[in-house]
């Protein structure tokens, strides 16, 4: 797939620098080819209105590119054979010690290292090319980094449908005889339905408000089990900065909470207390379904 003639044109002289700044030609790529990569990049980052940019914007971001390292790209997925084997001599190793410095466990390591490294070859499609991870590698990073956040969403994803299928599998076991008829059951205290609808609806409303980062984290930590120590490998963090950043997570999510109640629900501190009161004890919210489904 060629670039647009406009595109092209319009950045010729920047497109033909980077081009030969890539080594792309020792593959067999053609300069259009490579053009069109560039502003399939472009277009991931600013939108389909490319055209309108100012040219000095478009140049700018096409220069940042590592165009060596998509170029290399860009032969893998073609399926060139020279191309794969010095992808192969450069990455294999920094994937087996990512995935190493990421899971931690050497068996499970070696399982993520060799599943994406097969996923990266890829399926062959018609026109020679490679269904594979490396089509959403836009050379805005180095290879290397890329990489690595290809191994933390791998194995986040992993985490979850773990955590699903535990939880599918906890709901299929239990025994409905010991779980009683509760429905029916008067509550202690006349409010605490209120009270509790109330504060689940601020907490689901101020998981909604965090960062994705902190809702993973926090998902990773209080969800899925995992300790300080699992938790910091997966995002890149050591273990002090995870413990410093659920707490200022935790206070975020309690001030947000607490501004809810008094604004929207018009709560007083007392009745606030009371809610939090409630919260303390065995009560129906569920962390994980609210995580999932913040955005």
């Amino acid at each position: 797939m060629e670039a647009r003639s406009g595109f092209f044109h319009g950045h010729r002289a920047t497109i033909e620098r980077l081009f030969e700044r890539s080594g792309a030609a020792r593959w067999g790529i053609a300069a259009p080819d490579f053009a069109a990569v560039l502003q399939r990049a472009l277009e991931h980052r600013f939108g389909p209105a490319t055209e309108n940019m100012e040219p000095s914007e478009a140049q700018g971001f096409l220069e940042s590119l590592y165009v060596e390292d998509l170029g290399l790209a860009i032969a893998c997925r073609m399926g060139h054979a020279e191309a794969w084997r010095e992808f192969d001599a450069r990455y294999r190793k920094v994937i087996e010690r990512i995935a190493r410095a990421v899971v931690r466990d050497h068996e499970r390591a070696s399982e993520v290292a060799g599943s994406l490294y097969g996923d990266l070859f890829g399926a062959a499609r018609s026109d020679g090319s490679r269904n594979s991870p490396l089509d959403h590698y836009h050379g805005r990073s180095t290879l290397a980094a890329w990489l690595r956040v290809v191994v933390v969403r791998r194995e986040a994803d992993w985490w979850r449908e773990c955590y699903r299928a535990d939880a599918v599998a906890a709901a299929a076991a239990a025994d409905p005889t010991e779980t009683g008829d509760h429905n029916h059951a008067a509550p202690a205290d006349p409010d605490r339905a209120r009270f509790i609808a109330m504060l689940s609806g601020a907490l689901d409303g101020a998981l909604a408000e965090l960062e994705a980062r902190d809702r993973l984290r926090l998902a990773y930590y209080s969800v899925h089990g995992l300790t300080l120590a699992q938790a910091g490998a997966l995002l890149g963090e050591h273990e002090s900065s995870v413990s410093r950043n659920l707490a200022r997570t935790r206070l975020a999510i309690r001030r947000k909470v607490e501004r809810t109640l008094k604004l929207v629900h018009r709560l007083s501190d007392e009745q606030i207390s009371r809610c939090f009161e409630f919260g303390t004890e065995d009560w129906p919210f569920d962390l994980g379904r609210s995580l999932s489904q913040a955005k």
